[in-house]
């Protein structure tokens, strides 16, 4: 008895050996440059073993392979391309769009292939694939316009008073304090307020539960990691969604579905209105098929135009993408606006200039926040928030799966169905042909006209083409926000608790600080 098993489980190992290895010469054939494979974790084990987080690892492969369109990689036996030519980036995300549609490739099906909580995560937004995607972001794209951005100003002023009452006592004890965690807070509070009408009250004493809840989402420990890297492995996926186990924080999913479930009921049952996310996309469920296009308002949305709705929008698709909306832009923003902060306090010169712009529009609007166009035409405002996103970029490796073989321009590289590809924004980010001087922080990279001078896609901050985040519009809103009510009253100052070089934590989901990042603040 005990040699058949011992044969089984021999058996069951060389299968998988067989497919882990079985495409690690895939990218060579085709004359690509590729980093080996090796098994089980193929060409990178410190992604599985989170010795190093994936936006470092894009970043030092784009340095070491600079000159190279193309670099082939291997996650575990899946074959990734990564695409460093920015032309071929463009073709990628906007140009030939129909054959990269989708996020992830259908064969995964990361988070579609658990329990009922990982299948609420697979219909948002990000995650869905193909007319389904499509149907939800047409549906979705006129809720973020500048006309429902302006609805949405005031519910985030008010959380700025809260804020700024908080960095008051920090002011007055002259300590330190974490800049993500405390900008969190406001993100969080401004998120839940026009998302479905809460205010969580983060600031205060006893509202803990709330913050521990969306920051816990983005802490992934290494088992947490090796969960969902086993839906590489072939089964794996289908056996999970049989067993209906959940690998995605099933704990922190559960407290905030329940939540937006309870809010849904309850303004269907009272009939009462905030005009808050929940309410637009309550009313998008009723609307027709007809997909309304804005002009000028979502550019990369064009190719959505006429697209009519294959099927109706459902319950479990308003709570899985409030669910997005509140966690993602939880800590993207939180971390955006730390980012910001640290290096105002850096670059004291900076923080002067942006100072001296705030100064003037508060003072143009009677000393109160000036109104939403008046926010939209701070340049300089604006450019600091895009500088800190370069300088630290919470998605260092933008991904995309090839919908339908493509052979690119001018090449004998084919990537077939299914294929991932890997749009390197760390790397982009840092490269010295697109910013002068990529150490250092210069809001100037994103003056008008250093950004004629070079591609727009070699900034991803958002993302690019018609699947650019969908919210940055209201991300960008709330980051200036914040950012105009604490510079019109304070000064960040540096701290010594600051590392003196700055890491990139391997725990992090995004890819935030090893150690945070810290200052302290003082009134003007």
């Amino acid at each position: 008895m005990l040699i058949e098993i011992m044969l089984v489980v021999l058996t069951l190992f060389l299968l998988l050996y067989r497919f882990v290895t079985k495409n690690f010469d895939y990218w060579e054939k085709q004359g690509v440059t590729q980093i080996k494979g090796h098994f089980p974790y193929g060409s990178h084990k410190e992604i599985v073993t989170q010795a190093k987080h994936l936006n470092q690892l894009i970043q030092e492969n784009y340095e070491k392979f600079k000159g190279e369109d193309f670099v082939g990689i291997f996650l575990l036996g899946k074959p990734v391309l990564i695409v460093q030519n920015i032309d071929m980036i463009r073709n990628v995300m906007a140009k030939d769009f129909n054959h990269f549609v989708d996020r992830n490739c259908a064969s995964i099906g990361q988070w579609s292939s658990g329990g009922d909580l990982d299948q609420l995560w697979a219909q948002g937004m990000t995650e869905l694939l193909g007319d389904e995607w499509k149907d939800v972001r047409s549906a979705f794209t006129p809720i973020f316009t500048s006309g429902k951005m302006k609805g949405m100003l005031k519910m985030i002023a008010e959380i700025g008073k809260a804020m700024k009452k908080n960095f008051e006592k920090y002011a007055d004890s002259g300590q330190d304090f974490e800049l993500k965690e405390e900008f969190g807070k406001f993100s969080l509070d401004s998120l839940a307020a026009c998302a479905f009408g809460l205010n969580p009250k983060s600031y205060e004493e006893g509202s803990g539960i709330f913050v521990r809840s969306a920051a816990a989402v983005f802490e992934i420990s290494m088992v947490e990691n090796l969960k969902v890297l086993t839906r590489f492995i072939p089964g794996s996926a289908w056996l999970q969604q049989k067993l209906k186990i959940d690998v995605f924080k099933p704990k922190e999913t559960k407290f905030f579905r329940d939540i937006i479930l309870k809010t849904i009921q309850h303004r269907r049952k009272t009939g009462e209105r905030a005009n808050d996310l929940i309410d637009l996309m309550l009313d998008c469920m009723k609307s027709s098929d007809n997909v309304e296009v804005v002009e000028n308002e979502q550019a990369d949305d064009s190719k959505l135009k006429n697209h009519k709705r294959s099927k109706e929008l459902t319950e479990d698709i308003i709570v899985s993408n409030c669910l997005v909306f509140l966690i993602a832009g939880y800590d993207t923003t939180g971390m955006t606006l730390g980012s910001v902060g640290y290096y105002l306090s850096k670059y004291p010169e900076v923080q002067a200039k942006l100072q001296d712009e705030v100064d003037q529009a508060y003072e143009a609007s009677g000393g109160s926040l000036p109104d939403y166009t008046v926010i939209q035409e701070l340049p300089y405002l604006e450019m600091c928030i895009m500088e800190a996103l370069r300088k630290i970029t919470p998605v260092g490796g933008i991904i995309r799966a090839c919908t339908k073989d493509y052979t690119f321009p001018n090449t004998n590289i084919t990537v077939k169905h299914d294929d991932l590809v890997i749009i390197p924004a760390s790397g982009l980010h840092n490269d010295p042909q697109f910013y002068p001087n990529p150490k250092e922080f210069n809001p100037e990279n994103f003056s008008k006209e250093a950004k004629a001078g070079r591609s727009p896609y070699a900034f991803q901050g958002f993302g690019q083409g018609p699947r650019q985040c969908i919210g940055m519009r209201f991300a960008l809103l709330e980051a200036k926000v914040a950012l105009m009510e604490v510079m019109n009253s304070f000064s960040f100052i540096y701290s010594d608790k600051n590392p003196e070089v700055l890491q990139i934590d391997p725990n992090s989901q995004l890819g935030y600080v090893k150690g945070g990042l810290y200052a302290k603040i003082q009134r003007r």
